[in-house]
């Protein structure tokens, strides 16, 4: 029983997802058709079965689903993070704070706060594709108990692919910072989660109404 206690102090900690990177999965991130190609011989991949499939809002995340998450977040920058990116990640942060549902401000979150970490990394396509990743982001939700009770988390993560100068682009950061809080891609090309970067610049009333679907049940 003292052992008991003792872990319950302590925390324990699971990740809902069953991974430990979720946010890696196949197609997370958005794309870009590279100059020369039309669009339409690019292959976009179809909306997973495993995802919440909505008449009127965009899907969410299958790891964000029935998850009471807290509406804010504090967001940072990683060290290697150019200046253009952090200018195209601060705008989504404002695209999505304007819609009152969720509250992101700068600093760095405590052990029971939702984060958001905004990175970037290199990764060439091969010269065979023909779509250009311009960015990965997604949601990593842990569940930790103790004595002072439940306490849900999510650690996102959103990041661009420098390697390409299409990356740096508001709308695929607002793209990205999507998945960190919880959307996931859309078949509606008036969407901002739509997997094709068109320049959107601003989130459709089916995005607004998946994003509250995720965090309809919380204040805070």
């Amino acid at each position: 029983m003292p052992g008991e206690v003792a872990q319950l102090q302590a925390g324990v900690t699971r990740w809902v997802s069953g991974h430990q990177q979720p946010t890696k999965r196949q197609g997370s991130g958005q794309s870009s058709v590279p100059s020369g190609q039309s669009e339409s011989t690019v292959k976009v991949e179809q909306v997973s079965h495993k995802q919440t499939k909505q008449a009127t809002g965009t899907p969410i995340e299958p790891i964000v689903v029935d998850q009471q998450l807290k509406r804010t977040y504090k967001y940072h920058f990683a060290k290697d993070v150019p200046a253009k990116e952090r200018h195209a990640f601060i705008h989504a942060v404002h695209v999505y704070n304007h819609t009152g549902i969720v509250h992101l401000k700068a600093g760095r979150a405590a052990q029971s706060e939702n984060q958001i970490t905004f990175g970037a990394y290199h990764k060439k396509v091969a010269r065979n594709q023909t779509s250009v990743e311009l960015g990965r982001g997604g949601p990593q939700v842990t569940e930790t108990v103790s004595f002072r009770g439940m306490t849900i988390r999510n650690k996102a993560t959103a990041s661009l692919n420098i390697t390409y100068a299409l990356a740096f682009k508001d709308s695929v950061a607002i793209h990205e910072l999507g998945h960190a809080l919880g959307l996931d891609h859309s078949t509606d090309r008036a969407s901002v989660m739509y997997p094709l970067d068109q320049g959107k610049m601003h989130l459709s009333s089916a995005d607004v109404r998946g994003l509250r679907q995720v965090y309809q049940q919380t204040k805070s």
